[in-house]
C-alpha cells in the first residue's frame, strides 16, 4: 500500500514520491510551511518535522529559563575566547615582568638612536667670535 502524502493526504504513488522529515511528499506539496515556495532536498531546512524554505526557518531565541548547562558552558567558552579578555589578561601579565634594558643589543639601539636623532641639532647654535648674532640675508 502507498503512503499518503503529509500535506494533502492523497496518496503518493513511487514515480512522484519524496521521502523526506521522516514522511511522504508529492513532489508538489514539498513547499513551505510559510511561502509556499517549492522546496528541493537541498533547499529545504527541517524543523519540528516541516520544511522551511531558508530565509522562513524559524530560530531558537534563548530566555532566561533556557540557561541550561550546555547554554552556560557555551557562554563561558566565547567569554574565554573573547580578544577583550585576552588583552586585559596580557596586560596584567606585563605588569609582573620588567624589562631588562642592558644586554648588548639594547645598547647598539640607543647608541644608534642618540646618533640618527635630532637632538644634537636642536641645541642653541655656537655663538660667532665677534659676540654678533647671525643674520640671516635672504636674497630673491
Amino acid at each position: 500500500m502507498n503512503p499518503k502524502c503529509a500535506r494533502c493526504d492523497k496518496t503518493v504513488y513511487p514515480v512522484e514520491k519524496m521521502n523526506c522529515l521522516d514522511k511522504s511528499w508529492h513532489k508538489g506539496c514539498f513547499n513551505c510551511e510559510v511561502c509556499k515556495i517549492k522546496l528541493t532536498m537541498k533547499t529545504y531546512k527541517g524543523y519540528d518535522k516541516k520544511p522551511y524554505c531558508n530565509a522562513h526557518y524559524p530560530t531558537t531565541k534563548f530566555t532566561a529559563v533556557a540557561d541550561t548547562p550546555e547554554n552556560k558552558r557555551c557562554q563561558q567558552q566565547q567569554k574565554r575566547q573573547s580578544n577583550l579578555e585576552y588583552q586585559a589578561n596580557y596586560r596584567e601579565s606585563l605588569k609582573k615582568f620588567t624589562p631588562v634594558s642592558d644586554d648588548p643589543e639594547t645598547r647598539r639601539v640607543q647608541q644608534n638612536q642618540k646618533q640618527y636623532s635630532q637632538a644634537s641639532y636642536a641645541q642653541a647654535p655656537p655663538q660667532p667670535v665677534s659676540g654678533k648674532p647671525y643674520e640671516t640675508v635672504l636674497h630673491f
